[in-house]
């Protein structure tokens, strides 16, 4: 399975990113937050982009809220960033961000959710539920349309979007009208064998990595039967949201991204499952450059455009 030529050339002649185990955490922070700045944004134009607080469980909720150019009202997508629970936050992903509003014409909420080590689950998903109830509840107040609400994410972020939407079916709403998934597992811890053996050494994200970050994530093994961490594992799958979910080639976390999907069709749900060959873990945050990520995104934008019209149409 080669790598992405134009991947392979970022690559060339850059020493190899150490292992996640072996850097203490705040500087794993700094430094990814670091290279992830480095990166251009999309070439898009946004009708404004502005940071504010929201009500959350255990405080006040970082949040990013990008608007579309135009009139509106729009679609609200709440999304959450990728970064195995443990990294990243509202400028790490910031182009993914941009890239959803301007794609899919919708207003985007990036959620600063809590990390662990210190924020341990269920910290994450609590934060995150906030803000879907939040922009639920105040889509009006940003221009937004709360009847076509969707949740997206990529990495931790995507698990984080497949919890919000079973916990919002299981909690009689807010309604979801989509779920967007780049990458992010369905289940934990992911199961051995597979992509996580074949890519064992990466690149960039090694087997290793992600069982560390899971480490750091689950104060528990009974936590990983929780939806919010296996969605998988959920009772049920019926009556949720149509799913895209995109996963990279090469990528240890790629089968356990795509085993989600089997389990909502066999649910009745409507489920697309692309892989993109070339791809490697975390690759749509080069959407403002690598053709891979820029055809991911418009993938998921067309999607939520459709899943949006769809609401329009029965409303």
């Amino acid at each position: 399975m080669p790598i992405d030529p134009q991947i392979e050339a970022m690559f060339a002649g850059q020493p190899e990113w150490p292992p996640i185990r072996s850097q203490p955490v705040e500087e794993l922070r700094q430094a990814v937050r670091a290279s992830s700045t480095m990166l251009p944004p999309p070439p898009v134009t946004l009708a404004s982009v502005a940071d504010r607080t929201i009500p959350g469980p255990a405080g006040d909720v970082p949040v990013r809220i990008y608007t579309p150019e135009g009139s509106g009202p729009f679609p609200v997508t709440c999304y959450f960033h990728g970064g195995g629970f443990v990294v990243g936050d509202l400028d790490t992903q910031d182009m993914i961000a941009r890239g959803l509003a301007a794609g899919a014409e919708t207003i985007v909420i990036s959620v600063d959710y809590r990390l662990a080590p210190e924020h341990k689950f269920p910290a994450a998903p609590e934060d995150c539920w906030a803000a879907v109830k939040w922009a639920a509840a105040n889509a009006a107040s940003i221009n937004g349309d709360a009847a076509r609400l969707a949740v997206a994410g990529d990495s931790a972020g995507g698990v984080l979007a497949n919890g919000m939407a079973i916990q919002a079916r299981d909690e009689g709403g807010p309604r979801i009208a989509a779920v967007v998934n780049w990458y992010g597992p369905g289940v934990h811890p992911l199961p051995e064998g597979g992509s996580m053996k074949e890519f064992e050494h990466g690149p960039v994200l090694r087997a290793d990595d992600v069982r560390y970050f899971h480490e750091l994530y689950i104060e528990s093994p009974e936590q990983d039967e929780d939806y919010r961490a296996s969605a998988v594992k959920a009772k049920s799958h019926k009556g949720l949201p149509p799913h895209f979910i995109a996963t990279a080639e090469n990528d240890p976390a790629r089968d356990a991204a795509e085993m989600y999907g089997p389990v909502l069709k066999e649910a009745g749900v409507e489920v697309e499952v692309k892989r993109y060959p070339g791809m490697i873990h975390g690759f749509v945050s080069w959407v403002a450059f690598l053709p891979g990520a820029q055809e991911a995104m418009a993938d998921a934008c067309t999607f939520l455009k459709r899943q949006f019209a769809a609401v329009n149409q029965t409303a």
